[in-house]
């Protein structure tokens, strides 16, 4: 449960919420976007725990996906979890980290950077930029890279220590937030939109995105199964528990923010979090709270670094990847290779694109797949009908089909509405197939 909440929770509810507000300002809607996430989360945990019974092996959706479509599959899979969805978490991730250190090191808020340049590459705009944000967030990806060289039971404890910070943290100022005094009733209005338009659909869609960043990772878990104890009971159970848990604390979180800056002031929050615990604790108080999300963009970069490797090393094992990322370090046990490889991509990530760029790519290719994934557990039930299932996905085969296309909808509408950023991502996701076509033909005698 720690390292699956530890995911979970980075820095995405922390930071996203004021950007949720600028797409849909009313704090109904604002509400069900949460509550829309967190279901589409849920029901995504639900099959998937079904999946982590039957196949608790490390790698999680590579090994669902092989066993359902094919190879190739659990490699794009595999590609886009390790190059996009966690190196572009990471980055991301720690790049909050930074921000939110700011609160103690204005410096850090410096808006010249040391050294900037952009290029066009196929009608594409790209900018990298290196200032004092993307140095400090290079060292955390460092450090949590050195963590998790070490292996998953240290990686593990790490995430243990910080999950609980960042628990407390954000339980703290959500209790604050309502006992302070400085909330007012007044700043949930207006509370719905005069009439509903097309418009509130594209913004509801769009902030979606931002939403399913914040509960991205409920996956994560089972791509270390294979190192767990007894994991057809404790990985589905980590799923279920932990992303209930996940759900009532964001939900209660935007409350609280709410409740204490007016709904028409928050798109103009770039450290929401830090701003509420200002107004609610002072500023020594509110310095306790930015340190416990400090703690949780930490251990949630450390996450990212403890889960993204095993995807490819499974893929490795598998011989749809190089034999490098399957070598496992001689006394620590971690696929060491595969885990420098990830945090010096991600280093990289973070001098390109700003915080909203990085997690659009991840979340509509990281959507794509999960999807793929639910309706691998319609495939297995089909062919593999004997095989032993500790535990069924809840309400199948209704929850899984809502779940499907549910995903469905939020992948048009972000196509439709966020063209650029979306192609993106799917452009990232299809290079991964030259490669695939190169190290599975040196390692596969059909190359499938």
């Amino acid at each position: 449960m720690a390292i699956h909440m530890g995911v979970m929770i980075g820095s995405g509810i922390f930071i996203v919420p004021a950007t949720i507000a600028g797409h849909v300002p009313a704090t109904g809607p604002m509400i069900l976007v949460w509550v829309v996430a967190g279901l589409l989360s849920l029901f995504g945990a639900l099959t998937l725990a079904e999946l982590s019974s039957v196949l608790p092996q490390a790698g999680g959706p590579y090994v669902f996906l092989r066993h359902s479509f094919g190879r190739v599959w659990g490699f794009l899979f595999s590609w886009n979890d390790f190059f996009i969805n966690k190196a572009g978490s990471a980055a991301a991730i720690a790049v909050g980290f930074a921000s939110f250190l700011g609160y103690f090191v204005p410096w850090l808020d410096t808006p010249e950077p040391l050294f900037s340049s952009s290029t066009d590459v196929a009608g594409l705009h790209f900018d990298v930029t290196i200032g004092h944000l993307q140095i400090v967030a290079i060292i955390v990806i460092a450090l949590v890279t050195g963590v998790n060289v070490r292996g998953v039971r240290f990686g593990g404890l790490v995430m243990t220590i910080f999950t609980s910070a960042k628990i407390v943290a954000l339980a703290g100022l959500i209790v604050a937030a309502f006992l302070s005094g400085s909330g007012s009733e007044a700043n949930f209005h207006p509370w719905w939109p005069q009439e509903w338009t097309s418009e509130w659909t594209a913004g509801f869609g769009l902030a979606l995105i931002s939403a399913l960043w914040a509960y991205d990772g409920w996956i994560d878990v089972t791509l270390t199964a294979g190192e767990f104890k007894n994991p057809g009971r404790n990985v589905p159970l980590s799923l279920l528990l932990g992303t209930v848990a996940v759900i009532v604390l964001y939900i209660s979180a935007n409350i609280a923010y709410t409740f204490v800056i007016p709904l028409r002031e928050m798109p103009g929050s770039g450290r929401i979090a830090a701003d509420v615990a200002v107004l609610a604790l002072g500023s020594f108080g509110a310095s306790f709270v930015v340190l416990g999300i400090l703690c949780s963009t930490f251990g949630s970069a450390n996450g990212m670094l403890l889960n993204g490797p095993r995807s490819i090393y499974a893929a490795a094992i598998d011989g749809t990847a190089p034999a490098a990322f399957a070598a496992v370090h001689p006394k620590h046990h971690s696929p060491w290779i595969a885990v420098l490889a990830l945090g010096v991509w991600a280093c990289l990530l973070t001098l390109g694109g700003t915080y909203e760029q990085i997690t659009a790519y991840v979340v509509f290719a990281s959507w794509l797949f999960y999807g793929l994934t639910a309706i691998a557990v319609i495939v297995l039930r089909k062919t593999m009908p004997d095989a032993e299932r500790p535990y069924k996905a809840w309400g199948y085969p209704v929850t899984t089909l809502v779940f499907v296309l549910l995903v469905l909808w939020f992948l048009f509408n972000t196509l439709t509405e966020s063209t650029r950023d979306a192609l993106i991502g799917l452009f990232l996701v299809l290079l991964g197939l030259p490669f695939y076509a190169l190290w599975a033909r040196r390692t596969l005698p059909d190359g499938v």
